[in-house]
């Protein structure tokens, strides 16, 4: 039972990390295009925060699944 656990723990990591790499690298490429921009900051923001948000969410989503298999490991 822990060796399937750790394989899916592994691939958890392996994914999600590749994820919030992603989402990571798109959000400070638009937050960094809304500080160079001069007009058109109102949208640009909005993008920048809901790659925010998308980055947060998916970290949130990671460190519940690794609890989650960080508990079962434990019984």
């Amino acid at each position: 039972m822990t060796r399937h656990l750790n394989g899916y723990v592994g691939a958890l990591l392996a994914t999600g990390g590749a994820l919030v790499a992603y989402r990571a690298g798109r959000t400070h490429a638009a937050w960094r295009e809304v500080r160079s921009a001069r007009y058109s900051a109102r949208p640009g923001r909005k993008l920048a925060w809901s790659h925010s948000a998308r980055l947060a969410a998916g970290v949130a989503v990671i460190i519940a699944g690794l609890l989650m298999a960080g508990f079962e490991m434990s019984r």
